[in-house]
């Protein structure tokens, strides 16, 4: 059945894209390892409703399967639809499968694919299984993986930084990254700065001024202030860069 509808996926896609292979993605991605038939979202948005329902009558099992075979395809598009057969399977998902949605992380090839499986998966997980997803988190934190790195922070963006119910955990997860060389990694650690600096601006200000001063890279201290505006923006841009400590030394790169 997964051959049958991976087939059937590919050939939807080939027909809305007259028939294009896919191709490394330059635009968005720096490696030439995400490879995309360049879908529209609003096509990519009708192909998911068209087949969910076929979707809709695998059992948990089938699903976890068939997303297991998308993502090994390495193909984004296909991707996608992998995890969001995850998202349809969510209220079934708990932590028993967090071994298995590991080992589909190790298939990633786009930031895009983690802020999926963070947005809609990762999320709801840290209300209902908030002990055993702070352990996946820590795990991917130290990951040679830079989508689980990204992943370890991006899970406390939105909603989750605004309810301030994770200033502690964010903010330690963030100082093990601040040194990453991986840009996708520093953009994420700016994300949940600037998410979680909604409900703690106090904490998060003083902590971002601290990375200023230790001279941590500015994607990461200006993805954080986005949302500052005027004077309090200006107090942290005007912050000599590499004036402080700065505490632990930078990782090695790593791929």
């Amino acid at each position: 059945m997964s051959e049958t509808l991976i087939a059937d996926l590919r050939q939807e896609i080939e027909t809305v894209t007259g028939c294009r292979q896919p191709k490394p993605d330059r635009k968005f991605h720096k490696h030439n390892e995400y490879v995309c038939y360049g879908l529209g979202a609003a096509d990519g948005r009708r192909i998911l409703k068209e087949f969910r329902p076929r979707f809709l009558v695998l059992s948990l099992q089938e699903r976890l399967d068939l997303a297991e075979h998308l993502l090994q395809e390495h193909v984004g598009e296909l991707g996608h639809i992998g995890i969001h057969l995850l998202e349809l399977s969510k209220k079934e998902l708990n932590p028993s499968h967090f071994g298995f949605i590991d080992r589909l992380c190790d298939h990633f090839k786009s930031w895009s694919h983690v802020d999926y499986l963070c947005l809609e998966l990762v999320k709801p997980w840290l209300w209902r299984f908030r002990e055993e997803t702070l352990a996946l988190l820590a795990e991917w934190n130290r990951s040679p993986n830079r989508f689980k790195r990204r992943a370890s922070v991006v899970a406390f963006v939105r909603k989750v930084g605004e309810s301030g119910e994770f200033t502690e955990e964010v903010l330690r997860l963030c100082e093990n990254l601040v040194w990453d060389h991986e840009d996708i990694v520093q953009k994420g650690v700016g994300w949940a700065l600037k998410d979680n600096l909604r409900s703690a601006p106090e904490r998060i200000i003083s902590y971002i001024k601290d990375l200023r001063r230790r001279g941590v890279s500015s994607t990461i201290i200006l993805y954080a202030i986005r949302d500052l505006k005027g004077a309090k923006r200006e107090e942290i841009l005007s912050i000599k860069k590499g004036t402080g400590d700065k505490g632990q030394n930078p990782p090695p790169k790593t791929r």
